[in-house]
C-alpha cells in the first residue's frame, strides 16, 4: 500500500512539474495571413470624413484579420495579373512594406499574401525617435529601390493613404512618421545596398475612454 501511495505522489509531482513549465515562445518564420473581408469597414465617404492622425494608442493587439486587410489595402494583389491596390510608375511594383511588431520584423509578400520573418527582434522600439510611437502595436516601414525617388515617394504615399483610410473605416489609430532611424532599419531589416527607407507609419487601437 505504501508503495502505491509513493507511486501516486511521484506521478502527481511529475504532472505538476510539466504543467508549471512555461512553453517556449517561438517566432514564426512565415505567417500566412487570412484573406481580406472585402465587405469590412464603413463606406468610402464616411471613411474620408473620419480620416485623422492620432498619436495615442491603447494596449489592444491588432489581430491577423485586420493586419491582413490593411496590408492588402496598402499594396495587395487585386487582379489576376498580379497588379496591386496602388498605382506604380511603369508598373514597377518597387514598394516593399516591412511590418514591425511583437515577435519580430517581417516583410509583406503581396503575391503570397503572407509575412516573411527578417529579424526576430522587436525593432519598433528602437526605430522610433518619438516616445509615443512605442505605444503603437505595429510599425509599418515603407522601402523602395526605385532610382527615381520621387516615384518611390508617390508610391509610399499611395500605400500609407490606403492604410490610413482603412484605419478610419474600422476605428484604428495611425500616424505617418518621418522621424525614424533609417540607418538602423537598413541594417536590421537586412536591406540590399540599393534599398532605402522612405517613411514609416505607426498603428494601434485607440485608448479606452
Amino acid at each position: 500500500m505504501k508503495k502505491i501511495i509513493c507511486l501516486v505522489i511521484m506521478v502527481l509531482g511529475v504532472c505538476t512539474m510539466v504543467k508549471e513549465t512555461p512553453a517556449e515562445e517561438k517566432t514564426e518564420t512565415e505567417v500566412v495571413l487570412p484573406q481580406p473581408d472585402y465587405q469590412s469597414g464603413r463606406p468610402l465617404m464616411q471613411t474620408l470624413q473620419d480620416r485623422r492622425t492620432y498619436r495615442e494608442f491603447g494596449p489592444r493587439i491588432i489581430n491577423d484579420q485586420n493586419l491582413a486587410e490593411l496590408l492588402w489595402a496598402a499594396n495587395g494583389v487585386n487582379r489576376p495579373d498580379g497588379r496591386r491596390t496602388i498605382p506604380t510608375a511603369r508598373d514597377s511594383r518597387d514598394l516593399d512594406i516591412y511590418v514591425l511588431k511583437q515577435g519580430g520584423a517581417y516583410r509583406y509578400n503581396p503575391d503570397r499574401h503572407m509575412l516573411e520573418l527578417v529579424n526576430p527582434a522587436a525593432l519598433r522600439y528602437t526605430a522610433a525617435k518619438q516616445d509615443f510611437v512605442k505605444q503603437a502595436d505595429v510599425l509599418l516601414v515603407y522601402v523602395s529601390n526605385n532610382q527615381n525617388k520621387e516615384y518611390a515617394a508617390m508610391h509610399a504615399g499611395s500605400a500609407y493613404q490606403n492604410v490610413g483610410l482603412y484605419c478610419a473605416s474600422v476605428g484604428l489609430n495611425n500616424v505617418v512618421l518621418g522621424m525614424i532611424d533609417r540607418d538602423m532599419l537598413h541594417k536590421e531589416l537586412h536591406l540590399n545596398e540599393d534599398d532605402y527607407v522612405i517613411i514609416a507609419q505607426a498603428l494601434g487601437w485607440p485608448k479606452k475612454k
